[in-house]
């Protein structure tokens, strides 16, 4: 389960959007830091054009930003383990390469053209645009195919989701933001926006952000009450994707990301380690002082040249 939270109307911030990844904790990871989907070594450099962390094992990543300001987040939907001949990370790797010109739309409209099997996914895209001169704003698509093998259906979000929206698990539109994790998330962001001002500290919003990502159901967490948590404390769950499924693996909340965009194209990705595997296989508290840290700025002249508005 995975979980993400974000605004795209904010007077200060083109995007303010704070996630947790859940996952077993032994699934091979790398840090956040500058890639170009290359193979590790290749992109041991860290001059790549994206900015995310790396699933070792399929190769792609659940959520990450590129030098030109786009941002993909994906997350499963809850459903029984199946077999597809593709990869869903490989949509939001595709959208994050550089690419030759073309619109957002004619970008959204081709992934929904795709013929392809996937398993279940809820996929966030947002391309940068510049408004009222100089200042940015983001088209946002939502991309779904509400269950593993179904068809691919996209939609622009409404004005409250670009406000303060979210996504877990769910499927769209039948339940999804009843989720009570996804309740409370919009709800307790909604509070952290309407406390920040043109003079806020952004090193405040970033823990406000953090520890919005930190909030736990009372009550024992299992399997069928993942829904409810937004912080996943370690559980002993079966791999369905392991070599031996009678084997059970701590499953919890890996890491938290916050990334912050300024309108004027400044941006802030910062990702923090919650909980890991200790080298004798034990669960352990990861430190905040191992926090990844990056600002980089986005060229608005860049995307003038190739983002057309919706």
């Amino acid at each position: 389960m995975c979980v993400a939270f974000w605004s795209l109307e904010h007077p200060q911030y083109a995007l303010i959007l704070c996630s947790n990844r859940d996952e077993y904790l032994s699934r091979p990871t790398a840090k956040a830091h500058w890639h170009s989907f290359g193979g590790v070594r290749d992109d041991a450099a860290g001059d790549g054009s994206i900015l995310s962390g790396r699933d070792l094992r399929a190769g792609g990543t659940w959520a990450g930003v590129n030098r030109s300001g786009r941002v993909s987040l994906l997350t499963n939907i809850t459903e029984p383990a199946g077999k597809y001949d593709s990869s869903r990370g490989n949509l939001t790797s595709s959208f994050l390469l550089p690419r030759t010109p073309s619109t957002f739309r004619d970008e959204v409209d081709s992934i929904r053209a795709q013929n392809v099997k996937y398993a279940g996914f809820n996929l966030l895209l947002l391309s940068p645009r510049t408004r009222h001169g100089a200042s940015l704003a983001y088209n946002a698509s939502f991309v779904t195919n509400s269950g593993g093998g179904g068809t691919i259906t996209t939609r622009d979000l409404s004005d409250e989701e670009r406000c303060c929206g979210g996504m877990s698990n769910g499927i769209d539109r039948q339940g999804a933001n009843d989720w009570p994790k996804v309740k409370h998330g919009i709800q307790a962001l909604q509070e952290v926006l309407d406390s920040v001002t043109e003079n806020s500290n952004e090193s405040e919003l970033l823990e406000q952000l953090f520890g919005l990502l930190t909030w736990r159901s009372k009550g024992p967490i299992d399997r069928s009450t993942l829904r409810n948590t937004i912080q996943v404390e370690p559980i002993a769950l079966p791999n369905p994707n392991g070599s031996n499924h009678t084997v059970h693996e701590y499953y919890g909340t890996r890491l938290s990301t916050v990334i912050l965009v300024r309108r004027d194209g400044q941006v802030l990705f910062a990702e923090r380690d919650v909980w890991k595997l200790s080298p004798e296989g034990d669960v352990a508290e990861a430190k905040s002082e191992d926090d990844c840290m990056f600002r980089f700025q986005i060229d608005l002249g860049d995307i003038d040249k190739s983002v057309d508005s919706l």
